[in-house]
Formats: C-alpha cells, sequence, structure tokens
C-alpha cells in the first residue's frame, strides 16, 4: 500500500528540514510527499530543494498565497497512493508511524479510517506530555473532541471521492478537519491506536494560536451545532448548502455578551502563556468591555500584569 503524505508549507524554515527528515526515516518506506507551499517569502523553498533529488518528495508552489485551507485542498488532488495522511510543516511523527498505521489496514481490511495517540512538542522538539490509553479501541460515536491530532489521521483514498475535500466555510479559522472527520466517522468506525505517532508541536504562529479572525471564537460552538444535527437527522446545513443558516448561527452567538466575554478572555490567556502581550491587552479590552464584572477576567488581568512586570 503506497501512502501519499500531504504537507501544506508556508514560512516554516525553522522546522522543515524535521518535518520532512522525519518522513524519510520512516521504517515503511512505499510512500510519497506532496509539499504544496502557499508562496512562502523566507527561504522554505529553498531548504526543501535539498531533497527533492528523492524522487519519492514533490513540491508543487502556489503562485500567490491563497491561504491555508484552500492550499491544502488543492495538495489532497495531488495525491497517486492507495491511502492518505498529512504531517503539517512544523510537526514531525516517530519512525515508526506509518508501519503500525498501514499494518492496520493490512490486518483489518474493513477499516477505512486509523488515527492515533499523539503528544504535544515544543519549539525544540522537548515532549510535553500526551493522554495515557492502555489499548487500541474503535471510535464509532460522533465527538467533538477526538483523541487524536486530525493531521495523524491514515484513510482510504475513497473518502475523498465519498466525501468531498474540506469545507471552505472554515477558512481563516479552523475546524475543517475536525468537521471533515465527523462526517466520515458518521458512517465508518475509526480505529485507534494507543501508540504515539505524530507530535504536534505547540507553535506560537500556528493558524490554532494567532488571532486574527473573531470566528476562531466560536469554532467549538459551531462544530457541536453541525454534531447535533448529524445526529439528529443524519446531515447539516453546510451539507444541505444552507451556510446562511449557519452565519446566522454565528450572528447569534456573537451577541452573546457573556459567551463572547468569556471566549476573548480564554485567547488572551493563551497570549500571555506565549508572551503576546499586546495581543493579551487586546483581548482582555474586549472582554471587559462586554463583561466588566467577570471575576475570571480580572484573575487573567492579574496574570497578565504578573508577566507583564516580572517577564
Amino acid at each position: 500500500m503506497k501512502v501519499s503524505v500531504i504537507m501544506c508549507a508556508y514560512n516554516v524554515s525553522e522546522f522543515i528540514d524535521r518535518a520532512i527528515n522525519s518522513i524519510l526515516e520512516q521504517t515503511y518506506q512505499d510512500w510519497e510527499l506532496i509539499i504544496c507551499d502557499d508562496a512562502s517569502t523566507d527561504n522554505t523553498i529553498e531548504l526543501i530543494g535539498k531533497y527533492l533529488k528523492d524522487e519519492r518528495i514533490k513540491l508543487h508552489q502556489q503562485t500567490k498565497n491563497v491561504g491555508y485551507l484552500k492550499n491544502k485542498n488543492y495538495a489532497f488532488t495531488l495525491y497517486s497512493g492507495d491511502l492518505i495522511t498529512q504531517l503539517d510543516a512544523d510537526d514531525t511523527c516517530p519512525p515508526d508511524r506509518l508501519e503500525k498505521q498501514v499494518a492496520v489496514f493490512k490486518n483489518h481490511p474493513e477499516i477505512k479510517i486509523c488515527g492515533s495517540n499523539y503528544q504535544q512538542i515544543d519549539l525544540h522538539d522537548k515532549p510535553l506530555g500526551a493522554t495515557k490509553h492502555q489499548e487500541d479501541f474503535l471510535i464509532s460515536d460522533l465527538k467533538d473532541e477526538y483523541p487524536f491530532w486530525f493531521p495523524g489521521l491514515i484513510f482510504h483514498k475513497e473518502l475523498i471521492d465519498e466525501f468531498g475535500l474540506f469545507s471552505e466555510y472554515f477558512s481563516g479559522i479552523f475546524g475543517d478537519d475536525n468537521y471533515w472527520t465527523i462526517r466520515v466517522n458518521r458512517k465508518y468506525p475509526i480505529y485507534f491506536l494507543k501508540d504515539v505517532l505524530y507530535n504536534y508541536r505547540i507553535n506560537p504562529n500556528s493558524i490554532t494560536n494567532v488571532f486574527n479572525n473573531p470566528r476562531k471564537l466560536i469554532v467549538a460552538e459551531i462544530i457541536q451545532k453541525l454534531i447535533e444535527q448529524q445526529i439528529e437527522r443524519n446531515t447539516d446545513w453546510l451539507e444541505e448548502g444552507q451556510q446562511e443558516k449557519l452565519r446566522a448561527y454565528e450572528k447569534e452567538l456573537m451577541s452573546n455578551s457573556n459567551l463572547m466575554a468569556e471566549k476573548y478572555r480564554l485567547w488572551a490567556a493563551k497570549a500571555i502563556d506565549k508572551g503576546d502581550m499586546d495581543q493579551a491587552k487586546m483581548l482582555l479590552g474586549r472582554s471587559l468591555k462586554l463583561q466588566g464584572s467577570n471575576q475570571n477576567t480580572y484573575k487573567t488581568m492579574l496574570y497578565y500584569l504578573r508577566r507583564k512586570i516580572f517577564k
């Protein structure tokens, strides 16, 4: 079984070598690595170039920056393998990842999609911990929080034909892979491997950490609404092409001052954790404006002041 590994890249010169090498070091060698660069402005392309002598590694370059989701959807049209998976360009995986995941499909021909346990790592590859699982198991019920990291999923290529690419409704935010997996999991169980086979880097500049769109605050609520619809009637607003209803639901959420105040506070705490004090100050200001008497916001303000004073 040939595995197509999709890697989307944009200004990741600090990490791209480690990501590519973690594929080159795989014990399972029947793979292709498809790197799709979204018009990087650093030396990412130059670094990738030295690996292209390996015919299994293919580079595709966008002529202009199209954004993460459009770039990813394009990359997912380029595969030639029997199985498809991802590795984000700032992440890594252990050498036995592909071998262990491919073995699932060989040993269980009925399985269409497989995930695994994962761990977080810091900017210097130091492990930050993983959830403990004692055994492998099947996931058959829809969840808003799965025990795997989505790029670590590996699946039969037929699922792209059946479920399509990733919904561009999620452009500029995140949650597209979560939503895609929910739709697949509605029909097919997900085989979960207890082994830690994916290293997700806590990168302050990743799409899930940078606050540049208020819609990012309510992704969890959007996903939960879609899950509820899938459970109740086996479809949802996005599948039905009724994006205007989901947009109206977003507007309703954003008009809830208590909810949004807490969301801004949580993102402010995240910004403080990564040392982005200007962003933290802005987010705390929005939280206080919406709900000035929130005790949790005051606690986060104290956290901000301590970090500001004793940095």
